[in-house]
């Protein structure tokens, strides 16, 4: 079997960033920074960098080396929209504080807390509708073993794939459709053209310290992992020669990455 490669990719990536920053007045301080980007190429695929783990690569192979264009599309993980904010707040109540409490007892339990949290919120990954090999038209063989692991085959664009979005439909599957038989074609669908759910993920954490005498401190923390609980969704399957399945919202994501809420307490002595 003959196999060569060349270098062909382009990519082209645009953003503009905003930034907001509050320092450490009243207890509180906070660092927020918003992104709308861009990101287009026609060399994405299982083993090329801009695919990370747990996304869905659009190809496996380039199916038409002819036209390159075929592939230009949308980045999987470059989100359109990505909004991130860290903070601190130091509750007004306790020793030192606006509130001020020097009682031992009421300070050791109601005062000096500390709230912190990092929030997330980003527009969905860019995802491409897929169908069998096998249903390929093009005459081009997409299914033999002289693409690595077969290149990936896209049905055509017959209409709106996002009205009426719903768990149990994300997409329409009715704007989809098979190339017809013996058309002679690839798929019209472009690549990256569906954009999957966004993510809200809001961290949370709670913490106290506690001195005794000169030489001890301890600390108390509580945290939280999206900690309001939001269903983030992860992308549906896309393979529209599965009809029962396609653009079906049946997973969250992982736990510490938007999944569902999870919490641990500590304690921590240093001496």
């Amino acid at each position: 079997m003959l196999m060569y490669a060349r270098s062909t990719g382009n990519a082209n990536y645009e953003s503009g960033i905003a930034e907001i920053q509050h320092r450490t007045s009243f207890g509180l301080s906070f660092l927020g920074n918003y992104t709308f980007a861009k990101n287009i190429s026609d060399a994405q695929g299982s083993d090329a960098p801009s695919v990370f783990a747990g996304e869905e690569p659009y190809a496996v192979e380039i199916a038409n080396r002819f036209n390159l264009r075929q592939d230009r599309g949308n980045v999987v993980g470059t989100p359109r929209q990505r909004f991130l904010l860290t903070g601190t707040y130091q509750l007004p109540y306790g020793r030192k504080r606006h509130w001020a409490c020097e009682n031992k007892v009421l300070n050791g339990v109601l005062g000096s807390w500390d709230l912190s949290t990092v929030t997330l919120l980003q527009t969905g990954e860019w995802l491409t509708p897929t169908m069998n090999a096998t249903a390929d038209q093009s005459n081009t063989d997409l299914n033999n073993e002289r693409y690595v692991g077969g290149a990936v085959a896209r049905p055509d664009c017959v209409g709106n794939a996002t009205a009426n979005p719903s768990p149990g439909a994300y997409y329409n599957l009715n704007a989809f459709a098979l190339p017809p038989a013996n058309a002679g074609r690839f798929g019209t669908c472009g690549v990256g053209i569906l954009q999957g759910p966004g993510e809200i993920n809001v961290n949370a954490g709670l913490a106290k310290q506690v001195s005794f005498g000169d030489n001890y401190r301890l600390r108390f923390e509580a945290t939280y992992t999206n900690v309001i609980n939001h269903s983030n969704f992860a992308p549906p399957a896309l393979n529209y020669s599965y009809s029962s399945t396609f653009g079906v919202l049946s997973s969250v994501l992982p736990q510490g990455l938007g999944g569902n809420r999870t919490g641990q307490l500590a304690v921590r002595l240093d001496f």
